[in-house]
């Protein structure tokens, strides 16, 4: 992380100057805990015997009913043995039921032993639209993975058993990171993306290709998943968007090789939009909306890794505006920088400036309210001592009022020790993204935290309702 390149660093310094324009105010209200105890199938009933720790939420509102909240994240990683969870509000998110998403994992009569990447769409007739990845049992043919959609009719109450959007055995080739939007025009209709990489022997795939499928029938039926897009590089975090004037838009982040190491070298990486006009039918060459360096979070006493890295941008649209950010990291400082177009992804402004302080920021999320203000929602480790046993880590919320140019910072939740959360391979995980969705007049968040906040595991679920 601490490498990075002397020009890029100079132009973004020349960019933030001494300050950010933030206004730092009072802390949000605290967030309510909506994770715990589940009700399953009998089948299932081993997970009694493992603390709970969510990871990796979603969260949807409904384009109808504001009050309508659909929340999805992983329950338990590893062993994953419930799988995604469903969370469902009726009152803005004062209540909450959990139920396990049926079908899915082989305990709930499903063919999957994992369950990951949950992400949640509500379309304007009400359809509940939940995509994953999910994987099998690994085979002397290999391990295949499959990229499903769970659908529910009556406002997240059943769920029907997932449908197949794609089905690849690696090697060849294996799906990753999917992502799915109801279209907020016309009922019936969703869009799901993810990315193919090409498997050979142990080596890890560095190239892939963005591949999308759609319905018009409400999720009975799906097209042919569909190649929209080969660059010949890594092109990660795909994130589907459509504006009032109806324009569908893909948002990624492209490099040639997008690293997982805690010092990756200088790598420039290119945020790039694909437009529609035809409700995915066809779409356009990239456009270039920004470039910066790639940096990963470490942790600022042992020098480890952390799981955030530089590939994990966030988008929102408004009208015909779109938004897009991300965070880096540097020597003296760190970063959330913003950028934005107001004509459907055409063209894009420089990027502003939401956070610039000398602790590491990280795993920015976006949302627009009604109003039109802009929120971010990110982690950072300005609370950490040096020597101490513990990784105080807070969540933070910043909202603009004129379309990026100035910032009120408040403080969301937290502190928690990151390093209690559950490790993986790349550090510790509570998930690749948040969930934060505008509302007519604020926001709502669900975020992870991890000891001492947590209560029923080693991480839970946390839901805010943000004042704009």
């Amino acid at each position: 992380m601490r490498a990075r390149g002397a020009a890029a660093l100079a132009a973004l310094l020349a960019l933030a100057g001494c300050d950010s324009g933030q206004i730092k105010q009072t802390s949000l209200p605290p967030p309510h805990l909506i994770s715990g105890p589940l009700i399953v199938p009998p089948a299932c009933a081993k997970r009694t015997q493992s603390p709970d720790h969510p990871g990796e939420p979603s969260l949807a509102v409904d384009p109808t009913n504001p009050r309508q909240l659909v929340a999805a994240w992983q329950e338990n990683r590893s062993p994953d043995d419930v799988g995604n969870i469903v969370a469902v509000s009726h009152d803005g998110g004062s209540t909450w039921n959990r139920a396990v998403l049926p079908s899915v994992l082989t305990c709930t009569g499903g063919l999957y032993t994992h369950a990951t990447d949950p992400w949640v769409s509500i379309g304007q007739d009400g359809t509940v639209y939940v995509s994953a990845l999910v994987s099998r049992a690994a085979s002397s043919a290999g391990t295949t993975r499959d990229i499903v959609v769970s659908i529910s009719r009556d406002h997240g109450a059943t769920w029907e058993a997932p449908v197949v959007l794609q089905s690849l055995t690696a090697p060849p080739a294996q799906p990753d990171k999917d992502a799915i939007l109801a279209d907020p025009r016309r009922p019936g209709v969703a869009y799901a993306v993810w990315v193919e990489y090409p498997v050979t022997g142990n080596a890890q795939p560095s190239l892939d290709q963005v591949v999308f499928a759609r319905t018009t029938d409400a999720g009975h039926t799906w097209s042919k998943p569909a190649s929209i897009y080969n660059g010949n590089d890594e092109a990660q975090e795909n994130q589907l968007l459509m504006t009032a004037g109806g324009v569908l838009l893909d948002v990624f982040v492209e490099g040639s090789s997008l690293p997982g190491t805690a010092h990756p070298p200088p790598l420039p990486v290119t945020v790039r939009v694909m437009r529609s006009t035809n409700q995915g039918q066809t779409w356009s060459p990239p456009v270039d909306a920004a470039t910066f360096t790639y940096t990963n979070a470490v942790d600022p006493g042992t020098g480890g890794q952390l799981r955030f890295f530089g590939q994990q941008i966030t988008a929102a649209a408004a009208g015909n505006a779109i938004y897009v950010a991300w965070f880096e990291d540097h020597q003296d400082f760190s970063t959330i920088l913003l950028v934005r177009s107001e004509d459907a992804g055409l063209h894009w402004r420089p990027p502003q400036v939401v956070v610039r302080e000398k602790p590491q920021a990280f795993l920015p999320t976006l949302a627009v309210a009604g109003d039109a203000t802009v929120g971010v929602l990110w982690f950072d480790v300005r609370h950490f001592a040096p020597g101490s046993a513990r990784l105080d880590t807070d969540v933070w919320f910043s909202t603009s009022r004129n379309r990026g140019a100035g910032w009120t910072e408040r403080h969301a939740a937290g502190p928690f020790d990151l390093r209690s959360a559950p490790r993986g391979s790349l550090g510790p995980f509570i998930g690749d993204y948040m969930g934060l969705v505008g509302l007519p007049d604020g926001f709502a968040a669900v975020f992870i935290q991890a000891r001492p906040q947590s209560r029923n595991g080693p991480t839970d679920a946390f839901f805010s309702r943000i004042p704009g």
